[in-house]
């Protein structure tokens, strides 16, 4: 592993051997404090690219602790690289099909129904449950599948913290806070998700407004 002047990097004075199940964070904060480093200087260190609040690079850990890449990675695994899954896309095609094919069933409970059958018959022929029979018999159209909702990742109850921040000087940089928040109360927030948050706190300033 090289650094920008393409020598290979150092490791620091003092090591620590990394524990099973530690997190990067934990072990970085370790590190940190072993050397006299500030926390956030060696997170911004060692993530990728350099200098930014992105992902820790394994290789650059493991040169600078003075270990191996596969220790490094065997004790801390949430380093490893993710397992890319290839992204199953739905078509318009695929979309009217299956909504074609629920209407279908839909009719069918409605036949059955209408001709005596019991619910659970119903539920045994069709494999559904007893919601599905009752909407099937309520209309003969299914619903529209909702839309997946995601919360961003949360911020660890660190909201308090961030607010007192920005009401003290509602200037201050999303960086500094990122910061603060990791060196001052230990923790690493995502910094996208940090500055989702911090945008919708800040009052959307009206032209022409007098402070």
């Amino acid at each position: 592993m090289t650094g920008p002047d393409s020598r290979p990097l150092p490791p620091l004075p003092v090591r620590r051997r990394p524990r099973r199940g530690e997190t990067a964070d934990s072990y970085l904060r370790r590190l940190a404090a072993a050397n006299h480093l500030r926390f956030t200087y060696l997170r911004r260190y060692l993530a990728r690219p350099e200098g930014s609040y992105g992902p820790i690079d394994p290789a650059r850990l493991a040169a600078l602790a003075g270990r191996e890449l596969s220790a490094i990675l065997h004790a801390m695994p949430e380093l490893a690289p993710p397992a890319r899954l290839p992204a199953r896309r739905y078509t318009p095609h695929d979309i009217q099909r299956n909504h074609a094919a629920r209407q279908e069933k839909y009719a069918a409970i409605r036949r059955d129904a209408a001709g005596g059958m019991s619910g659970r018959a119903i539920e045994r022929k069709h494999h559904v449950t007893r919601r599905t029979i009752a909407r099937a018999l309520v209309s003969a159209s299914p619903p529209e599948r909702k839309k997946i909702h995601r919360e961003p990742a949360a911020l660890n109850g660190l909201h308090g913290h961030i607010d007192a921040m920005l009401e003290k000087d509602p200037q201050i940089a999303t960086a500094s806070i990122w910061e603060r928040l990791a060196d001052d109360h230990g923790t690493t927030v995502a910094y996208p998700t940090l500055r989702t948050y911090i945008t919708s706190r800040r009052a959307p300033t009206k032209p022409g407004k007098i402070n």
